[in-house]
Order: C-alpha cells, then structure tokens, then sequence
C-alpha cells in the first residue's frame, strides 16, 4: 500500500519508550510531515521526553502518557481514559512504531481506518493492524533507521535524515542567566553525565573522577545529573581535586539542551543526555557496555564511541549481569584511554 494515495489528514505516531526513544523518532515525524504538509501530525509518548517533541514544528500536538500511572493500582481506568481520549481526536491514521502491545492496543482503539506497525510473532497484534510491514534486520541496525524504513515501505520520500535540536533563544538567555559564566568564553567547557539508566551501563564513580581530574585545571568542567542521580554526582564530587564550574541535578531536558548549546564536548554513557549532546550539534564522547553502538549510537559524525568488549553475551537485556564479573563490558574501558581520546578531539577542535 502507497500511503501518499490515500493523503491523510490526520495522523498519530505512537512510541511509548523511553527519552532518547523521543528523540530517535524526530527524522521519521520530520520526514513525515514533509511528505504530507497539508497533514496534522500528533505524536502520542511517555511522559519525560515529550518536551524535546514540542519543539518540533512539524508535530501539532504532543500527547503524554503517564507511565507509572497506567502501571499503578488504577491503571486499567487511566488506560480506558486514555482511549477515550485518543478516539475523540478522529486520526485517520496511525503509524505504531515499535512491537508492542500497549501501542497497538491504542491504535485499534482510536478508530483510525489505516493503522500500521511492524509485523511481529503475536498474531493478534497483527490482527489489530491493517497494514504490517516486515522489518529488515539486516539492513536497519539503528533505531532511526528501523523508523525510517516504515516511511520507505509506505512510497514516501526520505527528505533528510538529520537529527538536529534547534533550541530557541528565549531558552539560551534563560540559562545564561542561570549560570552566567556559560558568557565567559576564557576556557573550553566539558560536559560530564556519569549516570544512566540501569547500573550495568555506568561506567562509575573513579573512572569520571579520574577523566576531570585530567582536565580540571585548564577547561571548565560542568558535572551534570538528573534528581535520581543525586547519589553518583555526589560520589563522582567526593573524588575530584578541584570543584567542578557547574553541578546541577534540577535542570529539565529543555535547560540541558541549553547547556549543551553554550558547551563544547560532552563525555558520558549510553542515555538520553548524549543523544541531546549530540542533536544540538555538540562532539559528543560515549562509553558503551551492555549496549551496542549500532544499534544506538549517537546520531552524528561528531563522536568517538568506547566500544571495546567482545563479549558475547552483549546486547544483553541489562537487568542481570550474565558475564563472569559484573559490568566486565563496560570495566574494559579504562580512564587513561579516555584521557587520550579526549585529548585528542580538544587538540582537533583548538586548530579547527
């Protein structure tokens, strides 16, 4: 089926995944609406990285799905209220981009008459489909790449396959005046992230401590986490020789990204925060583990990714660790290699 024959007018892009997962839909929502200009575009995701959506001009509206919520001891009402919800906006289409239940349930729910998803082993998620379209493992490793095959399969054009984060300037002026140093241009700044989701990707406390104690005396150092990583920026501070310019474990993704416009390298695991690094245009340095970098790396040229392991048990489902020694993946990477491939992305970036 051509979609681009049946002109919606309508549409809802379904992914209930985590935020980096709002971000890696954002060339597929672009592309998208380039295809169908005249076309309202929604997107329907889990409450955390709807922010990051909205400043997308092609997205009309942003619906949120409370999580914790729908899991909680109310939740099959709050799911009901979310479909009813979902039925009056009359999509015409919906796009369900990942394979699973919960999003499929609510696009046959919405009424929408085209509804499409990846076929998968569950047959009746398929039966709540109209069209499945068979994934190509083969060729689609990236997450990105996995939504814009959809686009592909459907006779769309792919216009770009950028991911870029254009943050407005009422936002940078706000965190300059947060933080009035980000004005002073005397020192290269380095952003370091040294939480993530799950333990079995953070690289720990000594190994980041050991990167800014390398780098303290000569670039401003910004030591950033979120309010549940309270625990590890306050053990990563423990070890430093010298206080980091900026700590900060408030900042909403929107004043992150802010940050990250005025910065100059990022340094971090596998989560959301290098994915916003890299998508405001920052060289970002990410250090990999139970993850594979081709199936999520960061979507950008400017990057130099650790990916050392070669065991086999990785991409593992990271909720027990099934290697020998705990974290064995991710221990491999050991500061001073770091220290040196930080040295050298600042030498390029002094003669570029």
């Amino acid at each position: 089926m051509l979609l681009s024959d049946h002109l919606p007018k309508n549409i809802l892009v379904i992914d209930l995944r985590y935020i980096g997962d709002c971000l890696f839909i954002m060339p597929f929502l672009r592309n998208l609406k380039a295809n169908f200009p005249n076309a309202r575009v929604s997107a329907l995701v889990n409450e955390g990285g709807d922010p990051l959506l909205r400043l997308l001009p092609e997205v009309s509206e942003v619906i949120v799905v409370k999580r914790k919520e729908i899991k909680g001891k109310w939740g099959v009402f709050k799911f009901m209220q979310l479909l009813k919800d979902i039925r009056k906006r009359k999509f015409d289409t919906v796009i369900v981009v990942p394979q699973s239940d919960r999003p499929t349930i609510i696009a046959y729910a919405s009424g929408a008459k085209i509804r499409i998803g990846f076929l998968s082993k569950s047959w009746w998620r398929n039966s709540l489909l109209t069209l499945r379209l068979k994934y190509d493992h083969e060729k689609n490793f990236h997450l990105i790449e996995h939504h814009l095959q959809i686009l592909a399969d459907l006779g769309l054009k792919i216009f770009n396959e950028e991911l870029s984060l254009l943050i407005p300037d009422e936002h940078i002026r706000a965190i300059t005046s947060k933080y009035p140093l980000l004005k002073e241009k005397n020192k290269r700044s380095i952003i370091i992230h040294p939480g993530a989701r799950g333990h079995l990707r953070q690289w720990g406390e000594d190994n980041f401590a050991e990167v800014i104690n390398a780098f303290s005396e000569e670039y401003k150092i910004f030591l950033i986490g979120g309010q549940s990583e309270k625990d590890i920026i306050r053990q990563v501070q423990d070890k430093l020789i010298r206080p980091p310019d900026i700590v900060a474990t408030e900042l909403n993704l929107i004043e992150f990204a802010s940050l990250c416009t005025l910065s100059d390298l990022f340094i971090g695991n596998d989560s959301a925060p290098i994915h916003i690094a890299a998508a405001t245009g920052m060289f970002v340095i990410g250090l990999y583990g139970p993850t594979l970098p081709m199936f999520c790396r960061p979507w950008t040229e400017k990057s130099l990714l650790f990916d050392i392991s070669k065991l086999q048990c990785r991409q593992c489902e990271q909720e027990i660790c099934l290697a020998p020694k705990e974290k064995a993946c991710i221990d491999e990477i050991k500061p001073e290699q770091v220290i040196e491939g930080v040295k050298g992305v600042l030498n390029r970036m002094q003669y570029s």
